[in-house]
């Protein structure tokens, strides 16, 4: 149903990524076998699929409170375990979810 239908791929792109990140430690190995077909499968939509799912890499940047430059990536990190990047993805918007790579 979804190959090469960008509209039902968007959809359940977005119920895999809500549903895992909802769920217990448990069911998520559940989630990604299910979402295994959905992401190999050959279409026109498989790169972006991937992209919505797993998220791309973007450099962190902020502007402090009274500075004129942005801060970006790595002069934000001040332990050797802080990120410097985050992965975004295009259909989820809000704090509460990420996505997977995140």
């Amino acid at each position: 149903m979804c190959k090469d239908n960008e509209k039902l791929s968007k959809k359940v792109s977005k119920v895999f990524i809500k549903a895992i990140n909802n769920s217990n430690f448990d069911n998520v190995k559940n989630y990604l076998m299910a979402l295994k077909p959905f992401i190999k499968y050959n279409d026109s939509l498989k790169q972006k699929k991937l992209e919505w799912v797993f998220g791309f890499n973007q450099i962190i940047s902020r502007k402090g409170y009274r500075e004129e430059k942005y801060k970006y990536g790595l002069e934000f990190v001040d332990k050797i375990g802080d990120e410097a990047t985050s992965y975004m993805s295009p259909l989820i918007y809000g704090p509460v979810e990420d996505a997977l790579l995140a």
